[in-house]
């Protein structure tokens, strides 16, 4: 692996578990990111403009998109995308934390929530870190290592979003999983709020202006001057920060009668239920029925019952009115109550100033768990769920199951690779041709060209020639429907077989211009030709409408030339394994593993067809073991190795050979190359050379 490898490598690596870590602490804290936002709006003047579902919808999709492309970026998926998405996003946040660094509107950038709280200056610097390693990916993404193949990146994807949509709807609904506040279960707020001895205190100094014969001079305590001088104005300063604890800000006060009620919560041995609202006239009402049962359960059992919020009188009124509530209140600090509990309104449950339980809106206790005093019930005690085995859960849920489907899929891809090796050993593949009993065809499809009595002169001019020179595989023509009749009674079928171009989707009755499979049938075809591309894309043939005709084929006992194949553009963006995968799942893998049997594949590329183009050996022979390979998947190694997968697109008697050596190619759909008996002749005897 050289330098440059490695560079894009780790430069990927770390780009890929920042934004795993950032979007995740986002994800499972929605509301927290909300509040930031609110906090750069605000710096703005623009948060009066926008809408608080907006922001909380930013909140989720910002952690959802920060988590995907962290997951993409960590397995190289879709990598030239990604890596120009990552650098995007980026050079926006880089030029965001410049104007943090030069403005000081907020004082924390939010990037990892409350676990990593970063000054506006670190945060700068870690993004410009980032973009270096960003540009550096996007410039080279092809260096990065995938880690899973590309038709199994799919599940990553969803899996993903699903995940994080989830993760972040889960802590709406309920509360984060993770609590890295000040006010996180288990804690003592009056002990979160002592300073400790010693503990290095602020520092400021104070300034004079003082004016003595018409001059004016600055002077400090140090050096303040005698009673001559005339004193002007002074100014106070904070010189050093000192040591702040993590809650500062925990104050109560009674509305009825504006006292301080703080030390008397805190100081309470017993249990005190607080009700938090940091906005009442933005609180949910929905629940308001549960809270009045805990309120009552509380009464009770004479614990005290507080509501706290940061709402004017009129605010409160208006809540007691919808809500008939019937508890105190009491005045906090708006911030302060966001930080205790992210849920408007959520409880919380103090026992001597520690935080024992919290609840969101949706989850409160319900009244089959309030049947005994506190003391004696779960929901009276700290819970036991650790951190370490919530962790443990989310990579139960999440981690394993990726790290296994990329374990599974690397031992595809290599059993794959050595299926590559074998192919590439001449000596091998005479051995495996040899052992293959899989039918070769070389199928003609006429499409619409040649009147009736020009389409029976070439069966017969066929008939003829291959019946005198018996062909070395399968021989199949396809006709309009037309010919079918007269032609059959030319043909000598156990030389050639006969098929339609196609067949309706609908068994019988008043549907003009259409031929059912029964019809074909009776003609005395054998085949049919269903999902052509020129069926797809003129006359709207979709795949349930290619299921139908299918099932109706085979159940009038017609054997199928099923065909797949991508446009230029899809070939162009790599996705021609998806498209035939796709085709193969949407019409025909929906049969049983005995009725597949009957199902012959057409692998055409359709930037090929008529154009003169035509894949390459090593093209064609790719996509052909990657379509026996899905076969495989669904229905068992046997059953794909019996299989004919045949090739087409401007495949001629040049050509044909060397199309026709590789392992898993097993003939030709021919288009206007099956119009001249010559032709046709010249690509079937290359199953002789």
């Amino acid at each position: 692996m050289n330098v440059k490898r490695i560079i894009v490598n780790l430069c990927r690596l770390i780009i890929a578990v920042t934004f795993i870590f950032a979007g995740y602490v986002k994800a499972i804290d929605p509301l927290g990111t909300q509040y930031k936002i609110q906090d750069y709006l605000t710096a703005l003047n623009l948060r009066s403009y926008i809408p608080d579902w907006v922001t909380l919808g930013t909140s989720v999709g910002l952690s959802a998109v920060e988590f995907t492309l962290g997951i993409l970026m960590l397995f190289a998926i879709r990598r030239r995308l990604t890596s120009r998405l990552i650098a995007v996003l980026m050079s926006v946040m880089t030029l965001i934390t410049v104007w943090l660094v030069a403005a000081d509107p907020v004082k924390d950038c939010g990037c990892f929530g409350e676990i990593i709280v970063l000054t506006n200056t670190e945060s700068l610097i870690k993004n410009i870190g980032l973009l270096i390693c960003a540009i550096t990916v996007a410039v080279w993404p092809l260096r990065m290592v995938r880690f899973i193949s590309q038709s199994n990146q799919w599940i990553i994807i969803n899996y993903t979003i699903i995940f994080i949509l989830m993760s972040a709807g889960y802590s709406l609904y309920k509360l984060p999983q993770f609590d890295f506040r000040p006010y996180r279960i288990g804690v003592n707020i009056k002990a979160g709020m002592k300073i400790p001895p010693g503990a290095p205190k602020p520092k400021f100094e104070t300034t004079f202006l003082m004016r003595k014969n018409g001059v004016e001079k600055v002077f400090t305590l140090a050096d303040y001057p005698d009673s001559t001088w005339q004193f002007v104005d002074s100014k106070t300063v904070q010189t050093e920060a000192g040591y702040v604890p993590p809650i500062h800000d925990f104050a109560i006060e009674r509305l009825s009668d504006g006292q301080d009620i703080t030390n008397e919560v805190l100081s309470d041995s017993g249990y005190t239920f607080l009700l938090i609202a940091p906005h009442l006239e933005q609180a949910d009402d929905s629940n308001f029925g549960a809270i009045d049962q805990v309120y009552e359960y509380a009464q009770e059992e004479h614990i005290p019952f507080y509501c706290l919020t940061a709402s004017t009188q009129k605010a409160i009124t208006k809540w007691e009115d919808i809500t008939g509530a019937e508890y105190p209140f009491c005045t906090a600090d708006e911030t302060t109550l966001k930080t205790i509990i992210r849920s408007n309104p959520g409880l919380v449950l103090l026992k001597n100033g520690t935080i024992i339980r919290k609840w969101s809106h949706n989850d409160l206790p319900k009244s089959d768990e309030l049947n005994a005093p506190l003391q004696q019930l779960d929901i009276g005690k700290i819970p036991t769920d650790s951190v370490p085995s919530k962790i443990l859960r989310i990579l139960l849920w999440f981690a394993l199951p990726l790290f296994l489907l990329t374990v599974a899929d690397r031992m595809w891809a290599w059993t794959r690779w050595l299926k590559q090796k074998e192919d590439s050993n001449k000596i091998y593949q005479r051995l495996k041709r040899k052992k293959k009993m899989r039918k070769k065809i070389v199928a003609g499809n006429w499409k619409m060209n040649l009147n009736l009595q020009e389409g029976v002169a070439l069966a017969k001019e066929l008939n003829a020639a291959l019946t005198a020179e018996k062909p070395n595989c399968g021989v199949i023509i396809c006709t309009p429907f037309i010919h079918l009749a007269s032609v059959a009674d030319v043909l000598n079928q156990d030389v050639i077989g006969l098929g339609a171009e196609n067949c309706a989707d609908k068994e019988k009755g008043a549907f003009t211009g259409e031929v059912s499979a029964e019809m074909v049938k009776s003609t005395g075809a054998q085949y049919v030709i269903l999902g052509h591309s020129e069926r797809r894309q003129y006359y709207n043939d979709t795949p349930e409408t290619l299921k139908e005709k299918v099932l109706l084929a085979l159940k009038n006992d017609l054997k199928v030339i099923f065909c797949i194949g991508e446009t230029l553009e899809e070939r162009e963006a790599n996705k021609q394994n998806e498209v035939c995968k796709a085709e193969l799942e949407g019409s025909v893998f929906n049969l049983s593993a005995e009725e597949f049997k009957n199902i012959i594949i057409a692998y055409e590329p359709i930037w090929a067809i008529g154009t003169g183009k035509t894949a390459t050996a090593d093209q064609a022979e790719e996509i052909h073991a990657f379509v026996r390979s899905v076969i495989a998947e669904k229905y068992g190694k046997e059953v794909a190795e019996e299989t004919t997968i045949l090739y087409g697109g401007s495949c001629k008697a040049s050509n044909a050979p060397e199309l026709f050596s590789k392992p898993d190619i097993d003939g030709g759909l021919i288009g206007g190359a099956s119009l001249k008996a010559a032709d046709f002749k010249g690509i079937i005897d290359a199953w002789k050379k």
